[in-house]
């Protein structure tokens, strides 16, 4: 025991001193490559706000914090969104325990569009023809960003779980590409009493994606949170959830949520992102593009052993197109 004590606390502060190192630099605000990692995946964790540093057993926290799959069970997850600009936006999750070892999984990431009309006449404004080869040609292109994960969570303890993952980077647009290696790390600890629960991760510590032989740095984020029951009785429970995440190019997040969860069958949901992406009016005040979330979620009654469930999120963007997620899940 006196092992894990300080195995939990040596995990704490390797995140800690990473965090300070890396947000040590200026704020590169909008000047990070990979942005599409900002998106959320997962109808339920987007339906909390993002507030899901402790969530757990559920095979799309690989994307999140990886130390959230740690489950005794197998579980798939496939998640759709349709994201702004008419882009769709999917995910796919799978993850399975091993004795000894603990939860593995494997995911991936991709958003696209293909057959954009190209307008190649522009005459560009610097002269780059030395640092690439070739240069397309055709009437149309298409482009794509993917991250693929593998991810190992393991519970040390009945309150202690370590997780982290490795993740491929790509970006293609035209006939360019990028490509980067990143890492993600986490903790979740739970207290015992009322499902308290502590968690902290960083995500995409890697490499900069380089385009030109210029690089641009991935999106860096360190969040901390907690969640705790409300009010739990008979598989009916109210959970609150709440995150203090800092992306390396914007300023610090605070992120809420709340779940209502019926009968372990029916879950309602609701969040918001303070100040996420926002932007101040004529009169001063600020607004947050990406604000308020809700969602709902249901498990089907499929049979003892096999339960499947689909959650679906409505977020509002207060500038752009809300954005609605659908997730399915099956664990077995």
């Amino acid at each position: 025991m006196q092992k894990i004590k300080y195995l939990a606390a040596f995990v704490t502060v390797i995140l800690l001193i990473s965090s300070v190192t890396a947000f040590a630099q200026d704020t590169k605000t909008g000047l990070t490559g990979a942005s599409f990692l900002k998106i959320g995946v997962g109808a339920r964790q987007v339906a909390l706000g993002s507030a899901v540093t402790t969530l757990q057993n559920d095979p799309s926290m690989m994307f999140w914090n990886p130390a959230g799959i740690s489950s005794e069970k197998t579980r798939i997850s496939f998640s759709h969104n349709e994201w702004l600009l008419a882009l769709t936006h999917d995910a796919v999750a799978a993850t399975f325990h091993i004795d000894g070892i603990g939860t593995i999984g494997a995911g991936l990431i991709y958003i696209g569009e293909g057959d954009i009309i190209a307008n190649r006449d522009v005459a560009p404004t610097a002269d780059l023809s030395d640092l690439q080869a070739d240069q397309a040609t055709g009437a149309n292109y298409s482009f794509y960003d993917l991250a693929a994960n593998i991810s190992i969570a393991r519970q040390f303890t009945d309150k202690l779980v370590l997780g982290a993952s490795i993740k491929l980077i790509r970006e293609k647009i035209d006939d360019l590409s990028a490509t980067a290696i990143a890492g993600d790390f986490g903790v979740i600890y739970n207290t015992g009493w009322k499902n308290l629960t502590f968690g902290a991760r960083l995500t995409n510590l890697g490499g900069d994606l380089e385009y030109f032989q210029f690089g641009a740095p991935i999106p860096l984020t360190f969040a901390i949170g907690a969640s705790f029951d409300i009010a739990s009785e008979e598989g009916n429970k109210l959970t609150t959830f709440l995150d203090a995440t800092k992306p390396q190019d914007s300023p610090q997040l605070y992120f809420g949520g709340m779940e209502w969860e019926v009968l372990e069958k029916i879950s309602v949901r609701a969040g918001y992102k303070f100040g996420f992406s926002g932007s101040r009016d004529s009169f001063g005040t600020k607004h947050t593009d990406e604000g308020a979330s809700f969602g709902a979620g249901l498990v089907f009654p499929w049979s003892s052993n096999v339960n499947p469930r689909i959650d679906y999120t409505y977020t509002d963007f207060d500038v752009l197109d809300s954005t609605h997620r659908l997730s399915f899940t099956v664990s077995f």
